[in-house]
């Protein structure tokens, strides 16, 4: 956990962005995760390349959140006033496996999440046996929605 907070604060402090100029460092987040960007001037437009890798939440003209919706990497660009770019860079998802313990027989892989008890953490290309816990943790993400 302190290792995530870690590298958390030193990606913020590499993304603030400085005014009158483009960035261009990579963001990197991890699956189903948030990543807070703050601007140092107020942004008119955001777009993301491909909002099924990263999607982009835009709390106001200065603050906005990355969160990574599936593996890969896409483009982030932030303009501002007169369609000046603030930021052009890429945002590359990959998996947190902190504290996950991967078990595979045959060509089934699966995931558990070991802090400290030992539950399954269904991922991207796991085999069949996670589809059971998949459903599950949808079903309930959906009732907590009220739907």
């Amino acid at each position: 956990m302190r290792a995530l907070r870690t590298i958390a604060a030193a990606i913020a402090v590499a993304c603030v962005l400085v005014p009158g100029s483009v960035v261009a460092r990579d963001i990197r987040v991890a699956l189903d995760q948030a990543f807070p960007i703050r601007l140092s001037e107020p942004a008119e437009g955001v777009a993301i390349g491909n909002p099924s890798i990263a999607g982009v939440s835009v709390q106001n003209d200065r603050f906005l959140f990355v969160t990574g919706r599936s593996y890969g990497s896409t483009n982030l660009v932030v303009v501002g006033p007169n369609g000046r770019v603030l930021y052009s860079g890429r945002i590359v998802v990959s998996p947190d496996e902190t504290d996950v313990v991967m078990v595979t027989r045959g060509g089934d892989t699966a995931r558990l999440e070991c802090t400290p008890l030992c539950r399954p953490r269904p991922d991207i290309g796991d085999g069949a046996a996670s589809n059971e816990a998949l459903e599950q943790a949808t079903r309930r993400a959906g009732a907590a929605r009220g739907g």
